[in-house]
C-alpha cells in the first residue's frame, strides 16, 4: 500500500514538473501568405500578365520558440521558411530557412544576443520608413541596391541587440567568413540605432559587405542570394564584379492620427574587383493614410541618382509608387499597387524589382493581390 502511495505521489510530482515546464516555454507558428495577378508592360520589350509570388510580402512560415531560464534569462531561437506560393518552390536559393535560423539568449537586463542566418541591420533599422515595406509591394529603390528590402541575408552572423532604454536602441552584427585562411573573404559586419517617442520614429545603420558571393568561399557570410534582379552586381562597362559594397542610411516617420509620413535617405557603393566603382544616392518621400479604418492608401516617390568612376557615366531613375490596402480582417487584406520607373541621365533602361529590364526608359508594373497571415 505504502509503495503504491510513493508512486502516485512521484507521479503526481512529475506531472506538476512538467505542467510547470511547459508553463515557461512555448513555441509558435506562424506565417504569411501573398500573391496577385501581375501587369508588366515592358519586360525586355514584351508586355506580360501573370501569377507574382509574394508582391506584398514574401511568403514564409517558421517557428519562434523561447524557454525561460530563471533571473530574466531566456533562450530563444527562430527558424522561418521562404517559398513561393506560385510553384511551391523553395526561396532564398533553395535552403530550408533561408530568411532566418538563429538560437540566442535574452536577458532582461542585458539585451539579446543571437547566432545564425538574420538580417543585416540596415534592412532591420530602415524597412519600416520605405514605401515598398508599408504598401507598394516591389516598390523598393531600384535592384534594392541598399538591401533595405531584404534580398540578401547574412550568414554566420553574430548580432548583439540592447534593450530599449526610454525609446532608444542599438545594435551590431558580425558575419563571419569561416574560411581558415581568408578571416575578411565573404564577411559583413552592420550596426543600426533606433528611436521612438510617440508618434515620432528615427533609425539609422550602416552595413558592409566584402567578396559577396565569392565562388572560392561559399560559405561566407553572402552567398547565394546577392544582387537578385539588381543591375550593380557588375560594372556594365568592364564586366567587374563587388570586391565591397557598403550602405549608409538613415530614416524618420511622424504619424498623426490616422496618416503617417516617411523620409528615407541611403547611399549605396559598390568597389568593384577593378578598382571601378559605382556610387548610388536614394531619396524617397511617402505618405500613408487610413481613409476609413479598414482602408489604407499611400503614396511615394523615390529619386535615385548614381555616378561611375572612372567612366563619366551619371545614370538616374524616378519612380513613383501608389498603393490601396482594404483589411477583410486583422489577418487578411486586398491591395491593389501601382508601380511607375522612369530613367534618366545616363541610365538606358528602367527595370523595377522583380522584373527583367525595360527595352525602353519606362516601365510600368501593377498588381491586384490577397495576403493571409496565420
Amino acid at each position: 500500500m505504502k509503495s503504491k502511495l510513493a508512486n502516485l505521489l512521484v507521479a503526481s510530482g512529475l506531472l506538476s514538473f512538467a505542467g510547470l515546464a511547459s508553463a515557461q516555454s512555448s513555441v509558435t507558428l506562424y506565417g504569411l501568405i501573398s500573391t496577385g495577378i501581375a501587369y508588366a508592360n515592358n519586360q525586355k520589350g514584351a508586355a506580360s500578365w501573370y501569377v507574382a509570388n509574394g508582391p506584398m510580402q514574401a511568403p514564409r512560415f517558421g517557428l519562434k520558440g523561447t524557454e525561460d531560464l530563471g533571473g530574466g534569462l531566456h533562450a530563444i531561437f527562430t527558424l522561418e521558411n521562404g517559398f513561393s506560393i506560385a510553384n511551391g518552390s523553395l526561396g532564398q536559393g533553395g535552403r530550408m530557412f533561408g530568411r532566418q535560423a538563429f538560437v540566442g539568449l535574452s536577458s532582461d537586463r542585458i539585451g539579446t544576443l543571437t547566432i545564425g542566418r538574420q538580417y543585416d541591420l540596415g534592412a532591420a533599422t530602415l524597412y519600416g520608413y520605405e514605401s515598398a515595406c508599408q504598401f507598394a509591394a516591389y516598390g523598393t529603390h531600384i535592384g534594392d541596391n541598399d538591401n533595405v528590402f531584404d534580398t540578401f541575408r547574412i550568414n554566420n552572423a553574430v548580432q548583439f541587440k540592447s534593450l530599449d532604454y526610454r525609446g532608444l536602441q542599438v545594435a551590431a552584427l558580425y558575419g563571419f567568413s569561416n574560411k581558415a585562411d581568408g578571416f575578411s573573404d565573404n564577411s559583413s559586419y552592420s550596426a543600426g540605432v533606433s528611436y521612438h517617442n510617440g508618434g515620432l520614429s528615427l533609425g539609422a545603420a550602416y552595413n558592409q559587405v566584402t567578396k559577396p558571393n565569392d565562388p572560392n568561399n561559399t560559405g561566407g557570410a553572402v552567398s547565394g542570394d546577392y544582387g537578385f534582379t539588381s543591375p550593380f552586381i557588375t560594372n556594365p562597362a568592364t564586366g567587374a564584379g563587388v570586391a565591397k559594397q557598403w550602405m549608409f542610411g538613415a530614416g524618420g516617420a511622424y504619424k498623426f492620427g490616422a496618416a503617417s509620413a516617411s523620409v528615407l535617405y541611403t547611399k549605396s557603393r559598390f568597389d568593384y574587383l577593378d578598382t571601378s566603382r559605382l556610387d548610388l544616392n536614394n531619396f524617397e518621400v511617402s505618405l500613408v493614410d487610413y481613409v476609413l479604418p479598414d482602408l489604407l492608401v499611400g503614396a511615394a516617390y523615390i529619386y535615385t541618382t548614381g555616378s561611375y568612376h572612372p567612366q563619366p557615366v551619371d545614370p538616374k531613375w524616378h519612380q513613383v509608387n501608389v498603393g490601396l490596402d482594404y483589411f477583410l480582417s486583422k489577418r487578411t487584406d486586398l491591395f491593389l499597387v501601382g508601380i511607375y520607373q522612369h530613367a534618366a541621365g545616363d541610365a538606358k533602361f528602367a527595370q523595377i524589382y522583380s522584373l527583367s529590364p525595360s527595352s525602353t526608359r519606362t516601365q510600368v508594373f501593377g498588381v491586384l493581390g490577397m495576403r493571409t497571415k496565420f
